[in-house]
């Protein structure tokens, strides 16, 4: 997680402690538990984001691991395939060769 995530966070809850201060105020008696309330919902809000992301962050590592292993995996077998088709190629020119040289003889 990176700072500005968590900056944001706070950010985010303390201007809906002052917005819900502010506007409770305004329209009615300002009473501290529903202030109180709003800056809980919004700090949850932010740690909920906050724990999507990094879940996000995990799946994303997990998925980059699982890549570069298939990628290695391909890269194995297309060794190996290139492998046995230089050699079908050596027997194939080999028998081509001979059959050539018995149609000249």
């Amino acid at each position: 997680m990176e700072a500005r995530d968590f900056l944001l966070a706070l950010v985010m809850i303390a201007s809906s402690s002052v917005l819900t201060y502010k506007w409770i105020g305004r329209y009615g008696e300002s009473d501290p538990v529903i202030v109180l309330a709003a800056v809980l919902l919004t700090a949850s809000l932010a740690a909920l984001l906050l724990s999507v992301m990094m879940r996000l962050g995990a799946i994303e590592e997990k998925i980059d691991s699982k890549e570069r292993g298939l990628r290695i995996s391909i890269q194995s077998i297309e060794e190996s395939i290139n492998a046995r088709m230089d050699a079908i190629a050596q027997s194939t020119n080999k028998v081509m060769n001979e059959l050539y040289k018995r149609v000249y003889r």
